[in-house]
């Protein structure tokens, strides 16, 4: 390192030039859209297994297919509320951003030069937001996807309670008085899986914005 400094000494550098920089070529719109979609279903997995889990711990009603794809059909349109507003969210920095001139400071500092991908940005939210609503009316794809949660979902309990058994199974005699305690220690594996919903809710924001990282 230092001898670079050293044979490099006394000479001068060129400033540096942001317009010889190579152009940025974004993705194709429907490979964005697809990946998009791709995201959002599996945030929307993931809420829908919490709710299912939250479900399995209140023990209120048993299984059912049609509640389950209506879960679905719920959990999709929140996700559809979801890419309009930032279809909308995009459009509005996109009026603001078409009034400025300059260079951003910052990654959300749009100015003119910004318009073009933020109407591609609102685009592509537009379009997940049109595709998701669409599945909303396939039955078929609703019960695949309350499916995959519900797999996702038994998962994630089975774990806990083997986790469970693993611990405390070698050292509990089956006894008059471990039956007496039978509905304390449900209420210890209930805390358990809770604080697993939680822990998911919180992976499940990380998500909020699938398309971050092309545009923006």
């Amino acid at each position: 390192m230092f001898g670079w400094f050293a044979r490099n000494k006394g000479k001068r550098f060129k400033p540096f030039d942001r317009d010889a920089l190579p152009e940025v070529v974004p993705p194709p719109f429907e490979d964005m859209v697809e990946e998009g979609l791709m995201l959002a279903e599996q945030a929307g997995r993931m809420t829908l297994k919490n709710r299912f889990i939250l479900q399995a711990l209140r023990g209120d009603e048993p299984w059912d297919d049609d509640r389950a794809a209506a879960a679905a059909r719920e959990v999709l349109y929140e996700l559809v509320q979801e890419s309009d507003e930032t279809a909308e969210h995009s459009a509005e920095e996109r009026e603001v951003a078409s009034n400025r001139d300059g260079r951003s400071q910052h990654q959300h500092d749009y100015h003119r030069a910004d318009a073009l991908n933020l109407r591609r940005r609102e685009k592509v939210y537009a379009e997940i937001a049109k595709r998701l609503w669409m599945k909303r009316g396939d039955a078929e794809y609703l019960n695949a996807f309350a499916t995959r949660a519900r797999d996702a979902a038994w998962a994630e309990v089975s774990e806990v309670i083997e986790q469970r058994l693993d611990r405390e199974w070698p050292d509990i005699p089956v006894d008059a008085e471990y039956e007496l305690a039978r509905d304390a220690r449900m209420h210890e594996l209930a805390d358990d899986l809770a604080l697993q919903v939680t822990r998911a809710a919180e992976r499940r924001d990380e998500l909020a914005d699938p398309f971050a990282r092309f545009i923006g």
